[in-house]
């Protein structure tokens, strides 16, 4: 029995299950490829982001202790002559002390060259919370500064 032409073209146009189920396989591992690359550029902007901001605020206490508050954003009323100042920035917790040990005279007791350590704590406080960043620095603490 001889098949006619429209019948031989309509079985040879289908697909066939197996050709579908691959090509939906390999249709989801490169969605899911795209997926996990989206979600790591995610966690690596928000990894940048807390670095930055805790970088910044530390520099913002290194210049300024005044700025550190208690967890209820109340001023804690700190100096820059304190040899430790803890206390709240932009929700990173900030250790700001001056290593004494180290420091000199100025002439003409003009001031003090210290050497000031900055850490920045994030989730917490210096107990429990994360160091995110670590800052030394040297200043001169000019007489009677606060």
């Amino acid at each position: 029995m001889r098949r006619s032409k429209f019948h031989r073209a309509q079985q040879r146009g289908a697909f066939t299950l197996l050709e579908i189920a691959l090509a939906i396989g390999i249709l989801s591992i490169g969605l899911t490829a795209v997926v996990s690359v989206y979600m790591l550029a995610l966690s690596w902007t928000e990894e940048i982001r807390v670095n930055l901001t805790a970088l910044k605020t530390g520099r913002a206490a290194l210049a300024d202790a005044g700025i550190l508050m208690d967890k209820k954003r109340n001023p804690l009323d700190l100096s820059n002559s304190d040899a430790e100042a803890k206390g709240w920035a932009n929700n990173y917790f900030i250790v700001r002390t001056i290593d004494t040990s180290k420091s000199v005279t100025l002439d003409n007791d003009a001031g003090t060259y210290v050497e000031v350590k900055v850490e920045v704590y994030s989730g917490g406080d210096d107990t429990d919370g994360l160091l995110v960043h670590q800052i030394f620095c040297h200043q001169i603490l000019p007489k009677g500064y606060k």
